[in-house]
């Protein structure tokens, strides 16, 4: 599964796994990424799951703005719906959240030894 990591000096201070129902991010209790941050809507943005339409079998991940009163910027541009890439950076309000797919969870466990 993929997740959305909160990134602070290129350090992982929290993720979330991404479900097939997505993730609501915002200020309000119910969200599932909640932020305390008063430049964030009570319901900033939403992280969806949709059906590849020409793939059967694959999934892509969205990024989609809730009409924020800030809004929700995707690799240092704002929008209002993006498909996310790994590594693709998010900012919310002062918050910035990194995509980690499916594709990318064992970068790190990989190391390549030279003799």
């Amino acid at each position: 599964m993929a997740y959305l990591a909160l990134i602070v000096e290129d350090v992982v201070i929290n993720k979330w796994e991404i479900s097939d129902q997505g993730l609501l991010i915002g200020r309000a209790k119910g969200c599932d990424v909640q932020i305390d941050d008063q430049s964030v809507s009570s319901r900033h943005a939403r992280v969806l799951v949709e059906k590849d339409p020409y793939f059967n079998d694959n999934q892509l991940v969205f990024i989609e703005d809730l009409n924020s009163t800030n809004g929700t910027e995707h690799n240092g541009r704002t929008v209002s719906k993006a498909q996310l890439n790994d590594g693709d950076d998010i900012k919310i309000g002062f918050n910035h959240f990194r995509f980690i797919s499916e594709d990318g969870l064992n970068l790190d466990e990989t190391a390549v030894i030279l003799n």
